[in-house]
């Protein structure tokens, strides 16, 4: 995949690195990782960036403030340099409205006029920031996997721990103790939680809780609801975070919006192994019917 490794700083400061395909065209997609993830790691963003180069599509795969669990990011202050520690663990869901802006703000700079956002798992980034700042530089979206982290810790704690968790982690955010870390029963995979990661979208208030498949009738699906512009919502059928399963997952998301295109891959897993030109393929087929 040929391409060039690429920086942007936030207007906060912060330096993020992605990996740019340049086709000089007039159309992009942006491709953010979920949580604690990177701009490279999954498969399927070399077979889609391999397909959209070939198809004279710029591509950009890149990092936001949450990759990795734990991570030091270069930060630019006063005209100095100094380091900055946040990562997957301890990011703060709204300050993804600075990361998104920040490479819109970057392709712009490189001759790109129209631009999809896409996300995988921790997609929910994508409609949040289109929801509140109506960019017109973006033109669709596409989300792999987007999860529902809430939901996870529904199951996984049951509602009366959920809701005593829910509860505390709320006073432990007032308290000023945002980046203290939970215990690893209150993470729904094996990494380092901080209250306030956890407050952000493993929460009933949280304002990154968007899809809550467990609770289909949340006004949190609004946003989703409210969503005009094309948009395409991929699951695996084997998606073991998705619950209560992918399957209920795609029917809500269709209801919600019945102008969506909602595809189910048979026997896929939340990051699509195996099943990476499966998915390229249906991305492919959406952009056809949509911008091509």
């Amino acid at each position: 995949m040929k391409g060039e490794l690429v920086r942007t700083i936030t207007s906060d400061g912060l330096e993020l690195v992605g990996f740019f395909i340049d086709k000089k065209s007039d159309l992009a997609v942006i491709q953010f990782h979920g949580t604690a993830g990177d701009f490279y790691t999954h498969k399927f963003i070399e077979v889609e960036g391999e397909k959209l180069s070939k198809e004279g599509i710029s591509f950009l795969t890149a990092n936001n403030r949450g990759h990795d669990v734990y991570a030091d990011i270069r930060r630019h202050k006063n005209g100095k340099v100094e380091w900055t520690q946040i990562g997957g663990g301890f990011e703060k869901f709204e300050d993804c409205l600075y990361d998104i802006k920040a490479w819109i703000d970057f392709l712009q700079k490189r001759g790109v006029k129209k631009i999809i956002l896409q996300g995988h798992s921790l997609s929910q980034k994508n409609l949040y920031y289109q929801h509140l700042k109506k960019d017109k530089r973006v033109i669709g979206q596409i989300h792999l996997s987007p999860q529902n982290d809430d939901g996870i810790m529904f199951y996984l704690l049951g509602e009366k721990k959920y809701k005593s968790i829910n509860k505390k982690i709320k006073e432990m955010i007032k308290q000023g103790k945002g980046n203290e870390v939970l215990p690893k029963e209150f993470s729904p995979v094996s990494y380092v939680t901080s209250a306030q990661m956890y407050s952000g979208y493993l929460t009933d208030y949280g304002v990154g809780n968007l899809t809550p498949y467990h609770n289909p009738g949340s006004p949190n699906w609004k946003t989703i609801v409210q969503v005009k512009q094309p948009l395409l919502v991929v699951f695996g059928s084997k998606d073991v975070y998705m619950k209560p399963s992918p399957a209920i997952a795609a029917k809500i998301v269709k209801s919600k919006n019945k102008k969506a295109t909602v595809v189910l891959i048979d026997g896929a897993s939340h990051s699509y192994l195996g099943y990476e030109n499966k998915l390229v393929g249906a991305i492919f087929d959406w952009l056809k019917t949509n911008f091509l």
